[in-house]
């Protein structure tokens, strides 16, 4: 799905081409369709349009503010959850923020507990996460990135801080 301002797209050279974006074609010159059909080479993904239609139908229908306090208080109960354990140090500690924490346990590298929790059916994501400056401010090869969303529990957080106990007391 394309969306932008008519001025700035209208001087935008089509990025694929094909179909009906196409008004004209001689050896001279090709001429595009007028937008919005410049951009839409081939065959148009209906199939994506439908289930993004779907998906915001069920995500209006939960309700966006309850989604975010859900997810709100989920960071509130891993983050309590997570700073009991020792040797955890957790980066990033903003009032406002989306239910993302990234962490380090001290003497171990976030690779090594990143594929223990991998190995017990947690996904979490490990490295220096597209900010390499903030990594190396902190002085620290990465962190390890848990996210949590309205379709986790509280429970699945307990099961996450167990799985990540368990990878603790083996690398250490």
């Amino acid at each position: 799905m394309l969306y932008g301002k008519e001025e700035w797209l209208s001087k935008l050279p089509p990025y694929q081409g094909g179909g009906e974006m196409i008004a004209e074609v001689t050896f001279e010159k090709t001429t595009y369709a007028d937008l919005p059909y410049k951009f839409e080479a081939g065959t148009p993904n209906i199939c994506g349009g439908i289930a993004f239609g779907t998906a915001l139908d069920y995500l209006t229908g939960i309700g966006l503010e309850a989604i975010e306090q859900y997810e709100h208080e989920l960071l509130v109960y891993a983050t309590e959850s997570l700073l009991k354990i020792d040797g955890l140090e957790i980066y990033g500690t903003a009032t406002d923020k989306t239910a993302v924490i990234s962490f380090n346990i001290k003497g171990i590298h976030p690779y090594d507990i990143g594929t223990l929790l991998d190995k017990m059916g947690v996904a979490v994501r490990t490295g220096h996460h597209c900010a390499q400056p903030v990594m190396d401010y902190f002085q620290i090869p990465g962190t390890i990135r848990a996210s949590f969303s309205f379709y986790n529990t509280k429970e699945e957080i307990d099961q996450f801080v167990q799985c990540l106990l368990k990878a603790k007391g083996m690398l250490q």
